[in-house]
């Protein structure tokens, strides 16, 4: 383990709390591992006990690291369900302009869609036209209602998952649930029928793999996407 002294200069809570995470991101500590006791890592960076375990428990807010009774402090395998999500909560402090989360969907959104019509596999494929299918049962039902932000983000996640790549996975969902609590009040709702055609287009290019289709599908949306701002 290879923890430094900590520089008394800087706030010594935040210093502990990068070294840690450092050490995560350099794999001496991996998913699952026990963490040392709160009293070594103290030792370790020269610091107090009290604020080694302010800085853990920063952590495990984060959903990075598990406190269990009687065995220590682990790492965890995957991200708590109800942990704060720091990358989100950095997105959301950006300049929330219209234009600037327009533009950054239209960007990921293509290059995620299209590895996701290289990576999908039989079962995902499955998986992405229950989507589609749950929509135009909708559709059916009320054909002039309009979506609801949970339809678009069940389909879109669907996508993502189509990529199997956790890096683009978890970025987009946290791309995607931002963008539509951001800009729920700001845009023009729009007609399920028109959104259950997009879904199943965009699920049709994915299966034929056909990406002229994609373009023209996608560019339509993104057309409708800068249209429906509310200006």
């Amino acid at each position: 383990m290879s923890l430094a002294s900590i520089r008394k200069k800087e706030k010594v809570t935040d210093q502990v709390f990068a070294q840690i995470v450092d050490a995560i991101k350099r794999g001496e500590f991996k998913p699952g591992d026990r963490l040392p006791g709160a009293r070594e890592l103290a030792d370790e960076m020269e610091v107090g006990i009290s604020t080694v375990r302010e800085a853990l428990k920063m952590l495990e807010s984060l959903g990075a690291v598990e406190s269990r009774q009687g065995e220590g402090t682990f790492i965890c395998n995957t991200l708590r369900e109800g942990a704060a999500n720091a990358f989100e909560i950095q997105l959301a402090l950006l300049p929330l302009t219209a234009e600037y989360l327009l533009e950054f969907r239209i960007i990921y959104e293509t290059a995620y869609t299209r590895l996701a019509m290289q990576h999908a596999t039989a079962e995902d494929l499955v998986n992405l036209e229950a989507a589609v299918i749950s929509l135009e049962e909708k559709v059916k039902n009320s054909p002039g209602a309009f979506i609801q932000a949970e339809d678009e983000l069940l389909f879109h996640h669907k996508v993502l998952y189509c990529t199997h790549n956790p890096y683009i996975i978890k970025t987009g969902e946290v791309a995607l649930d931002l963008f539509f609590d951001v800009m729920h009040d700001r845009l023009e709702p729009l007609v399920i029928n028109e959104a259950a055609i997009d879904h199943r287009n965009i699920y049709e290019a994915i299966r034929s793999k056909d990406n002229e289709k994609l373009d023209i599908v996608l560019s339509k949306c993104f057309s409708w996407w800068g249209s429906r701002f509310k200006i």
